[in-house]
């Protein structure tokens, strides 16, 4: 009876000690990041069966468990992740919208200046300051441009090193689990199965630091062990192996990377998979914000310098010749992916130019054009020579039998080759080169407005062109221009106003309106303009521009296409600064709740440590006891 007494008080003796070092260890442990409370499982020994039933033997410490939750840790990891993705998202589109909102630094307040000063030179087309004030606002755009330009390539290396950053400390991390994935699973075994919490503890903060770099899966395993993936199900730990991730050149752009999942000797291509987590923002903000911007930028610079060099070259400068290209000509440039035979490009339609990029593949008899944005394909025989798809005139005629393939990017690198290209104030072309002139004996009410040239080949109108009005026929026949006489059908109650465009043999294309009621004879010439430095037809045609809408279709002007993409993103700045505010008040929520249910509570714990000390106590006063009885027993016997 003493000996079972005796072993009954010492199992309550081991059991609270279990507890009360728990307690303690809880206690130590209040500030480590990451820990889990640990409880100790108390459970009542098999009873001894006597003559009076059965009589209690104790109580045994079945387990040291972790006060865990694997629905809020998943929870957890979830918000994490979505937290940092738009953290990461965030600080790079601020970046952008502050730049390209700044009247100083962007681009909007230097296109209002630039067509400012272009009315300045058609209020005074004979001002030498006007015209410099011309070029030095045309110099301003130029470094506007390449200062976004600059900052977009910047961004570019940030991206490309937080993504280094990034995939360096994934590695690191995952070399981590795998090891205490072997320690777990070798502790588990030598404990008999019972876990291993501290290290369990390890593992999942390791594995939350994780989520905070991209999304996570886990699966854990029977022998402790768990698996880890990421992306698609690419497995980044396999129990004690682990898989790593790095960057490589994406295609021929040296600035654009992609992540690969290394496994062994074999790569593949993740980006579109990596979401969730810094590693998920990063890329998203490249392909949602810096690309379009990018190329929407070059739209801009490509649109801006064609339409303004077309107009410029239309119209003579002080000295009677033809105008000279006011920005750099924009070009398109294809990239050879394989393949030796040529492939030319050049734009022909501004308006139709996309801010997508292009491949081109040709098998020696057919070709694919694959507009990459939404994968529109057009297809043809090579036999045709020529293609324009989306207002780029593609020339392969000196394409071979061979297979080729090139990529098209329009738009990418138009605003870092944008630059002044005019040298000299007087080669500014205010003039157009052509006036009309009414015959002196008209005597009906009809007139030649809105002359504008196309394709001018030469400053010198060298023969008169003549516009005769018959009454009987209605209509003007036209001599001094290809096809002539030429008739143009004219009702003063239909065509009033109605424009018309005749060419002029190593000239160029003339348009202009036909209006009023002429009489019948009335007579009309276009005639050289020499020595008219004082026009400033083209300056005006040239300031408007500004508020043609000459990209997109038709749809937009270029202070349109660069409101466009300052709204956009200021947008999406503004919708990731309002879905982080609200997605750090959820994280906030489940670490809460994540901390209630494994936290550390002191005062929880001090009232433990008091009561398992009272009990530690009382088992020791019974093992005493069990001693009394056992020398009142010996004393019996003497």
């Amino acid at each position: 009876m003493a000996g079972d007494l005796l072993l009954t008080g010492l199992s309550g003796l081991t059991a609270f000690r279990n507890v009360l070092n728990t307690t303690g260890h809880n206690i130590a442990n209040v500030a480590t990041e990451g820990y889990s409370r640990q409880l100790v499982d108390l459970q009542a020994q098999n009873p001894q069966l006597s003559g009076a039933g059965f009589i209690g033997s104790g109580v045994t410490t079945s387990t040291v468990s972790r006060a865990y939750d694997s629905f809020l840790t998943s929870q957890f990891r979830s918000s994490s992740s979505a937290s940092s993705e738009l953290d990461a998202y965030l600080s790079f589109a601020t970046q952008v919208d502050s730049v390209l909102a700044n009247q100083n630094i962007g681009l909007s307040s230097a296109l209002q200046d630039f067509f400012n000063a272009v009315q300045a030179v058609a209020d005074d087309p004979t001002s030498i300051p006007a015209r410099q004030v011309l070029m030095t606002e045309g110099e301003v755009i130029e470094n506007r441009f390449g200062s976004l330009d600059r900052l977009f390539n910047e961004l570019t290396s940030q991206i490309n090193g937080a993504l280094q950053s990034n995939l360096i400390e994934i590695n690191g991390i995952s070399k981590s689990i795998a090891t205490l994935n072997e320690k777990i699973v070798l502790a588990t075994g030598l404990a008999g199965g019972q876990p291993p919490n501290d290290l369990l503890d390890q593992r999942d903060r390791l594995i939350d630091q994780l989520s905070e770099l991209t999304n996570v899966n886990t699966n854990p395993q029977e022998n402790g062990a768990l698996n880890v993936f990421i992306g698609s199900g690419q497995s980044l730990v396999l129990g004690s192996e682990y898989n790593t991730l790095a960057l490589q050149q994406k295609g021929f752009d040296p600035g654009a990377v992609d992540v690969v999942f290394q496994q062994g000797n074999n790569s593949l291509v993740v980006t579109q998979f990596m979401t969730g987590g810094e590693v998920g923002g990063t890329l998203r903000f490249r392909d949602e914000v810096l690309d379009p911007a990018i190329n929407s930028l070059g739209l801009v610079a490509v649109g801006l310098s064609f339409a303004v060099n077309e107009q410029h070259s239309n119209g003579v400068d002080l000295d009677g010749q033809q105008g000279l290209s006011f920005f750099s000509q924009p070009v398109v440039s294809p990239v050879q992916l394989s393949g030796t035979d040529t492939l030319a490009a050049s734009f022909v339609d501004i308006s139709a130019v996309t801010t997508s990029d292009y491949n081109f593949v040709s098998d020696g008899t057919n070709y694919t054009i694959t507009r990459l944005s939404d994968n529109v394909q057009t297809t043809g025989l090579l036999t045709e020579n020529s293609t324009i798809v989306d207002g780029v005139n593609y020339d392969f005629s000196a394409l071979g039998a061979g297979a080729n393939s090139y990529r098209l990017r329009p738009t990418r690198e138009a605003a870092s080759n944008f630059n002044l290209a005019i040298t000299e104030a007087r080669d500014i072309a205010a003039a157009l080169p052509v006036v009309t002139q009414a015959s002196a004996s008209n005597s009906g009410s009809g007139s030649i407005t809105g002359i504008t040239l196309n394709n001018l080949a030469s400053a010198s109108l060298t023969a008169n062109v003549t516009l005769d009005y018959d009454a009987t026929l209605q209509q003007y026949t036209v001599n001094g221009v290809t096809g002539a006489p030429l008739a143009l059908a004219y009702d003063p109650a239909v065509n009033n106003g109605d424009s018309y465009s005749v060419n002029v043999a190593g000239f160029g294309d003339i348009s202009f309106s036909l209006k009023g009621q002429p009489a019948d004879g009335d007579s009309f010439s276009l005639q050289d303009n020499a020595g008219g430095v004082g026009d400033n037809r083209n300056m005006l045609l040239l300031a408007g521009l500004q508020t043609n809408n000459t990209l997109s279709a038709g749809t937009a002007s270029f202070q349109d296409v660069y409101g466009q993409i300052v709204a956009d993103v200021g947008r999406r700045t503004q919708a990731a600064e309002v879905n982080g505010s609200a997605q750090k008040g959820l994280l906030a929520q489940t670490v809460s709740s994540r901390a209630s249910a494994s936290g550390v509570n002191l005062d929880e714990e001090a009232a433990q440590l008091i009561r398992f000390q009272q009990a530690y106590q009382a088992a020791s006063q019974v093992v005493l006891t069990s001693r009394t009885v056992f020398d009142t027993l010996i004393g019996v016997f003497r």
